[in-house]
This record gives C-alpha cells, structure tokens and sequence, in this order.
C-alpha cells in the first residue's frame, strides 16, 4: 500500500526550505520514500549585488580623453543577450549613444555576444568617428574623440569575472583604433546551478555523501522564469531513518549542497510513501 503526498508554497518556511506536518507521529523505519512528479520554477538569480556579480565598466572615448562608465546590472536571471541589452540600456540612458533620424536606430559602442564554437564570451569595441555622422543625432553625453577610438571594457576584481570569463582587468589592454573583439580568457559559468538536489531530512541514503539525498533534477534547457518539470517511469525508493516523526523538512540546494535561494516558492513536489517491501 502507497501513501502520496504533495508538498506545495503552503508549506514553505523560507530559504529553499518546505516543512510537511503528517497526520500522525510515525516511525518510518518501516517506509520508503519516493519523488513521483516536482514543477519546480526557474526562479534563481545568477546576477545580483549579494552575489558580487553585478558591475562592471566601460571605458568610453570622448573628446577630452576618456570616461569610465558604471554598467549595473539589476538582480535578476541573466543570458549573455540579457546582458548585452542590459549594457545597452545603459549606455543610452547615460547618454553615449547616436540615433539615426529617419529609423530612428539607435548606436552604441560596445557589445557582448556569445561565440559558441569557442565556449566564450565576446566583448566587441566598436571605433568611435571623429564627428557625428551625416543623418544621426547625439545622444546627450556623447563627445567624439580627435581621432577614432574605440570602447574598453574593465572587469573589477568581484565575482562579475566568473559569470563572463573575463579575468580581472582591462580589454584590450590598449584603446584600440579598429573594431576588435576580445575573447574571454576561461570558460564562462552563466548559472553555477547545473543540479536541483532535494533533500528529505528522514533519508537514510548511506551510499550518498549528504544520506538526506532523495533525488537529483537538471535545469538544463529551462529559461529562467519557466518551471522546471520532472516525472518518472519508475520511482526510486529510499529507505527513511528509524524513530518517530511527525512532520518532514524537505530543501532545495545545488549540486555542492548549498541552499537555493528561491524567488518563487510555489513548487509542487508530489511524494509517495509505503511500506517496505520484503
């Protein structure tokens, strides 16, 4: 005989923590447990100022020599596109752009892209002109150099350096004159989470370095903000700790066991337990 049960957002107690009261004390060294089903949103950040992740800055040319611009990226979950038009926004808003006056397209000069073939991230500096071009307006802060130049990106010593893989610094090391793309120097990790581990603190897993293991769910090929769904042909029991129990603590942590911090706490993990077989 089975016994399901769901944990959902009503029994959330904060972190990536879920506490499920049982109807009654029970000793569980006669059951198992199973994961039968968990929809699970993709609500983590990879970007935000408790993580140190979150700045970085652009060197900009400008008539009397050069300006530093802070790039501030909001709490969030990021692609490298995300972050691209993120550096964009901003350099509009600072006022270092040109904006065509028929599409009305605006310019900027500095950009980051993928390049899949090489597992890195781009950063593209595009030359300033000497003067405005024919047909486009300023934007409000932009000046033009007396001879082109192009944009600098400078990465701080800060955990920015592991999401883009860019080493602390300054690239290119020199204002460059031609549009040139610098290539990051180690492989970028985007989202560090490549694990959702759920842990039940009645687990008696011996063959697990953390025995409160029940399973294991990949996030792979989920956007952030979408649900990561996970189902099973055949369910895989683990047997429960002896003693009397009357409620189940269930968290949510990363392939190293650190805790996940959940921005949407409304999971649904559906359970199943039984009764040994012999």
């Amino acid at each position: 005989m089975s016994f399901p049960f769901t944990i959902n957002k009503t029994h959330y107690v904060g972190g990536s923590t879920y506490r499920y009261r049982l109807g009654k004390s029970e000793d569980l060294s006669q059951l198992e447990v199973a994961l039968s089903s968990a929809s699970i949103p993709f609500s983590w950040f990879n970007i935000s100022a408790s993580q140190n992740n979150n700045k970085f800055t652009i060197r900009h040319p400008t008539l009397a020599g050069t300006v530093d611009l802070t790039i501030t990226l909001k709490d969030g979950g990021y692609e490298v596109s995300d972050m691209n038009a993120a550096l964009r926004t901003s350099l509009i808003n600072q006022g270092y752009f040109i904006q065509n006056t028929t599409t009305l397209d605006q310019t900027v000069y500095a950009a980051l892209r993928v390049n899949a073939s090489t597992y890195s991230i781009e950063y593209i500096s595009y030359p300033l002109p000497t003067a405005l071009p024919s047909g486009y307006i300023a934007g409000s802060a932009i000046t033009f150099p007396a001879t082109a130049k192009g944009t600098q990106l400078i990465i701080p010593s800060s955990n920015i350096q592991t999401r883009l893989g860019f080493t602390a610094g300054t690239y290119p090391a020199v204002q460059p004159t031609v549009l040139t793309v610098i290539s990051s120097s180690v492989v970028p990790v985007i989202n560090d989470v490549s694990n959702v581990i759920i842990t039940l603190d009645s687990c008696y897993n011996p063959y697990n370095s953390n025995s409160q293991s029940l399973t294991s769910i990949s996030p792979a090929g989920v956007a952030f903000s979408r649900t990561i769904q996970y189902t099973t042909p055949a369910l895989i029991w683990c047997e429960q700790q002896s003693g009397v129990r009357q409620e189940l603590t269930i968290r949510l942590v990363d392939q190293f066991y650190r805790q996940i911090e959940l921005t949407e706490t409304d999971i649904v993990l559906n359970l199943v337990l039984r009764r040994k077989l012999n």
